[in-house]
């Protein structure tokens, strides 16, 4: 283990050295996306402002878009003309006499000789006169169009999870071409060919010959992330290289954005540097919160962008062994927060803590984390995600009290043909040892941690490969009914519609089995001071700040739960609020009638994050060895007795390197 440690830091030391000499491949990729542009930091700003048009009696907004690089409307009045207003000049321009019944409810579009009107499925062709030329089935779900450098019209056209842009040939009617796109926020004009492509990680020109990108902005190592709060009604690249956009918001208000690339440092703030592999939009609008209210300080965000995972990691790890790295470090940046903290490469924060005067009875009982070490705390929680398992309640213990055994021997004496769940895995092995070995600290005593024996052997050990075995997803079971179902608990409403759904179906929150009982499995993304940080006292700001009940109040835009109890507690009050107090209505505005809440869901919903539990850290590495070696039983290859022999092998040498 050792060894294999020392590789992967030389490994990372390797690609640092080769990160700095080699070249870029082209000038259009100079924008790595990692929060540095040519040596120097750089973030993005939004500056947003509600479009504001002198509409004339009776007349409202049909669509937006950009022609030419103008910003036009269109519009209809009360005699049903339609109607473009050139935003820049200030004039209207009448374009048809009467507006035609295939632009109702549609979306617009037009190259300045045709009208493009589509729905989701179909897409309907109309000429200057406003008369239909014909009408088009793209074969997909129509997600938006814009018209390329070259003049042609493209279509991005969702198939089977994918977007697909295709050319129009508008004479004939028909589609050509295949360019896939990995995800979509909208379309523009190229700036200097193709197309503009805005998706989730940047906006960039696409040659749609020859596949080759030209990027304006990348999203990664910055404070923005592209959401689906408005709707994107058309974008350009303006002259100053801002990313331009018209949006529409669920009431119907319209509103022009722009997203510009800044340098902080240059105004005079101090840098600090968060690194953490995965950035979710909860996080990074707290660190735009703070970079805008916080005048001392700016926060610099490093995630994965394009490195691997664990690339990041071991750099991080090695950065912080030499005495540098950043300022704040996410635990999913780095290879083991405990051994950091061990190693004096983290901040005590106990004393922050203290002279803020924080209540610790404000947040979770798990927020504030000692990493192992005695007399301090090294790292805080600050969003949370609950995983768990609905499970037939026939095998549960009926006092609620379910033990490991009590649920093995339900599950090895049912005589139906069953499987856990599909989309749990692939494989027996990874599904059921990780349902089985998840939440267990010591493997339910086959593992000696303090002694750094192990004896994978026993009645215990050989019913749980025996019902691994059982239940497995493999190629013969596959129809067989399922008797679990994943649960999560990422907000409120999760469960509202998990109890709605599969609880209906005779089957209840769970969760895994332990040496407690069933619990839940929580995730908590939690962070820490670098020990090396020259800026100790920004970075700590930024952390009380992560932590304050207003910005935790953020947390819940990016699928979590915030760790502070107040702010956990009203985002639940504000969904009862939004549930009873306003309405729902079908397709055709008629108002919906809600069904009840199913019967006492908020105990549930607290119950289930009361009974979550952190895994330890010092599993992970013996689960990948059984899950790995077990296979080998389940394809047949080998008996139990001669996994086994090799599980404990392997698990004692783990456990003889980790002194």
């Amino acid at each position: 283990m050792k060894r294999k440690k020392w590789l992967c830091l030389l490994l990372s030391a390797a690609l640092l050295l080769a990160g700095c000499s080699g070249k870029r491949s082209s000038e259009a990729d100079k924008n790595t996306g990692s929060g540095v542009s040519e040596g120097v930091r750089y973030d993005y700003e939004v500056t947003e402002e509600m479009a504001s048009l002198p509409l004339q009696e009776g007349e409202t907004i049909l669509w937006a878009q950009y022609l030419e690089g103008e910003r036009v409307w269109f519009l209809k009045n009360e005699a049903e003309q339609f109607l473009c207003y050139h935003e820049e000049k200030g004039e209207r321009e009448l374009l048809l006499e009467r507006v035609p019944a295939s632009f109702t409810g549609c979306t617009l579009y037009t190259d300045g000789e045709n009208y493009y009107a589509w729905r989701s499925d179909e897409l309907a062709v109309l000429d200057a006169g406003g008369k239909e030329k014909y009408a088009l089935n793209p074969e997909g779900w129509i997600s938006d169009f814009c018209v390329s450098r070259e003049g042609s019209i493209v279509f991005a056209i969702l198939e089977q999870g994918k977007y697909i842009l295709k050319t129009l040939d508008a004479e004939s009617g028909t589609l050509s071409g295949g360019s896939r796109l990995s995800s979509l926020v909208g379309l523009g004009t190229g700036v200097e060919r193709g197309v503009l492509v805005i998706d989730r990680i940047g906006a960039y020109d696409l040659d749609m010959e020859s596949g080759e990108k030209g990027w304006h902005m990348k999203w990664n190592g910055t404070s923005y992330i592209p959401t689906y709060e408005k709707s994107l009604l058309a974008a350009k690249i303006g002259e100053d290289g801002s990313l331009e956009r018209i949006e529409r918001d669920s009431e119907g208000n319209y509103y022009l954005s722009y997203l510009r690339e800044t340098h902080p440092e240059e105004a005079g703030k101090i840098p600090i540097v968060f690194r953490v592999l995965l950035a979710d939009v909860g996080l990074k609008k707290i660190v735009a919160k703070f970079n805008r209210e916080n005048e001392e300080y700016h926060v610099f965000l490093e995630d994965e962008g394009e490195e691997y995972g664990w690339d990041l990691q071991a750099r991080t790890d090695l950065e912080i062994a030499t005495g540098k790295g950043p300022d704040l470090i996410a635990a999913d940046a780095v290879t083991d927060m405990r051994v950091l903290a061990e190693k004096g490469g983290l901040e005590n924060l106990e004393p922050y803590l203290a002279q803020a005067g924080m209540d610790r009875e404000d947040y979770h009982q798990e927020t504030f984390q000692s990493q192992g070490m005695e007399n301090g705390i090294y790292s805080a929680g600050y969003e949370i995600r609950v995983r768990s398992l609905y499970i037939r309640e026939e095998f549960l213990d009926s006092s609620g009290q379910t033990d490991i055994k009590t649920l093995l021997d339900n599950l090895e004496g049912y005589k139906g043909q069953a499987i856990f769940n599909k989309a749990l895995a692939y494989t027996p092995v990874n599904l059921m040892c990780n349902y089985f070995f998840r939440m267990s600290e010591d493997f339910y005593g086959m593992v000696d941690w303090e002694g750094r024996t192990c004896d994978f052997s026993g009645e215990l050990w050989e019913q749980i490969l025996w019902v691994s075995n059982q239940y497995g997803l493999t190629d013969r079971n596959g129809e067989w009914e399922e008797i679990a179902y994943p649960g999560y608990i990422d907000s409120f409403s999760d469960i509202v519609s998990q109890e709605r759904g599969i609880g209906l179906q005779g089957m209840v929150l769970a969760g895994y089995p332990s040496e407690e009982g069933m619990v839940n499995w929580m995730q908590m993304e939690s962070v820490a001071i670098n020990a090396n940080s020259a800026n100790k006292e920004g970075a700590w700001q930024f952390m009380r700040f992560l932590l304050d009940e207003e910005s935790q109040a953020l947390v819940t835009q990016g699928y979590a739960m915030p760790v502070h109890e107040g702010a956990l507690e009203a985002s639940v009050e504000e969904y009862l609020y939004d549930y009873y107090n306003n309405s729902i209505y079908t397709n055709d505005g008629r108002t919906a009638i809600k069904p009840d809440l199913p019967e006492g869901i908020e105990e549930k919903f607290w119950e289930g994050i009361a009974n979550a539990r952190l895994t330890s850290y010092r599993t992970e590495q013996v689960l990948a060895i059984i899950k790995e070696e077990a296979e080998l039983y389940f394809t047949g290859d080998k008996t139990i007795e001669e996994i086994s022999a090799v599980i404990e092998n392997r698990v004692k040498l783990y456990l003889a390197e980790m002194e």
